[in-house]
């Protein structure tokens, strides 16, 4: 069938599914489940990541008010003392993040301070892949999360492949490199209205595509072979998500902002018992080059906003205690304000985890403001260290066994 090849390749530029090398391009792991480290920790679990995209400055997020070296060397972009959200006597909140002060006075936020890694980069793309495959020191192939999926998830066949199919997925409309595996696929979703494998606009265009694609053949190309499971996967992986999640009911009213209701998805995968482990969210860009204040509190506002309702909406599912949230960003921005009333990329930023079993407080100490390397603040915890704390206390997973080199824990879990 002439038609056939073209069907494919017209279908393939624009599906939405997936976003890994395919295994058929690369070896795959064998499926390797590390034993479980903890009898008491919910095998349900599931960890969201949120990624602040562009750079966001920690400095005007959690704000070190009482340092008079903060006001000076900001004059212009500085969080006025009387608006602050106090922590305590050092360091506040910045004045548009209210549900996030709300989340720390009842003890389901902790403020991760000075979060870095040795000779920090300050390029966007390279520090995000740092960042995202939790290897500074050389680039890999495969992303920290996508590790520990190729770990959980056994090496797909044409069964495992549909059973396994949310166990992860991004919310959005690429796959990041923290979720790049190798043999488990991740669907990136951008709505849930449209998220389907595109084979056309009516119902005959489908009913075509399910017939071709179950009509592979032995002896056919692997190549096609992929092509058929993936379009396959996809076709009918709208249909089950749609199916799973249609008698979820929010019981909050999410703030319309484009990332609030990416946590409102996130909200009812978590509650449609899909299987999902991880989802990964994002918000940006907190590039704040120039006028920084508008642009960093409009989005640290939907930050907040969305988080607390993602927080409250969970709670009246009953799945609070099985959901952690973190966020990170590729860099945090420098001391001093720019000429602009900006800031440009620096290096440490403090990191949030919040969920109803995080152990709330201020963890590690907020880095100097005067002992500086070249203008940009000095590390004191590594975010490996982070990463590990979560591998190992909430997902159950052996951390060596997924990022390079050994790191202490925090006490945020």
């Amino acid at each position: 069938m002439a038609s056939r090849r073209v069907f494919l390749s017209q279908s393939l530029g624009i599906a939405v599914l997936g976003g890994t090398m395919p295994s058929f391009f690369s070896q795959a792991a064998a499926a390797d489940p590390l034993p479980a480290l903890g009898v008491s920790i919910d095998p349900r679990n599931v960890l969201v990541v949120v990624q602040m995209g562009g750079g966001n400055d920690g400095l005007n997020m959690v704000v070190p008010y009482s340092d008079d070296a903060y006001h000076r060397v900001r004059p212009a972009i500085a969080i006025d003392d009387k608006s602050a959200l106090k922590i305590d006597e050092r360091i506040a909140l910045n004045p548009v993040m209210g549900g996030l002060n709300e989340l720390f006075k009842e003890g389901n936020l902790a403020i991760v301070q000075g979060v870095g890694y040795p000779n920090p980069n300050r390029s966007h793309f390279e520090a995000t892949q740092i960042w995202e495959t939790a290897s500074p020191e050389r680039p890999v192939s495969t992303g920290w999360l996508g590790r520990y999926l190729d770990r959980i998830v056994p090496a797909s066949t044409a069964d495992s492949a549909q059973a396994n199919l949310f166990t992860a997925v991004t919310l959005g409309d690429t796959v990041p490199a923290a979720m790049i595996a190798q043999h488990v696929d991740v669907p990136a979703i951008g709505a849930l209205s449209t998220f389907q494998y595109n084979s056309g606009k009516d119902t005959a265009s489908r009913l075509t595509a399910g017939r071709l694609y179950d009509g592979a053949r032995a002896g056919q190309s692997p190549y096609l072979e992929m092509i058929e499971t993936t379009a396959r996967t996809a076709l009918r992986g709208g249909d089950i998500l749609k199916a799973k999640i249609a008698s979820y009911k929010k019981t909050v009213t999410y703030p319309t902002d484009a990332f609030s209701q990416q946590l409102a998805l996130a909200a009812q995968i978590i509650g449609s018992d899909v299987g999902t482990r991880v989802i990964f969210v994002s918000i940006g860009s907190f590039d704040t080059h120039a006028g920084q204040r508008n642009q960093q509190d409009r989005l640290l506002g939907y930050l907040s906003g969305g988080l607390l309702a993602f927080q409250k909406d969970l709670a009246a599912h009953g799945n609070a205690d099985r959901t952690l949230v973190l966020t990170f960003s590729e860099f945090g921005r420098r001391v001093s304000q720019n000429a602009s009333n900006g800031t440009d990329h620096g290096t440490a930023m403090p990191m949030f985890a919040l969920g109803a079993k995080v152990k709330g407080g201020v963890y590690g100490e907020h880095p100097s403001l005067t002992d500086l390397d070249h203008g940009d603040l000095k590390y004191n915890t590594d975010f490996r260290s982070v990463y590990a704390t979560v591998l190992e206390k909430w997902l159950a997973r052996d951390p060596s066994q997924i990022i390079s080199g050994g790191f202490g824990q925090l006490a945020f879990v």
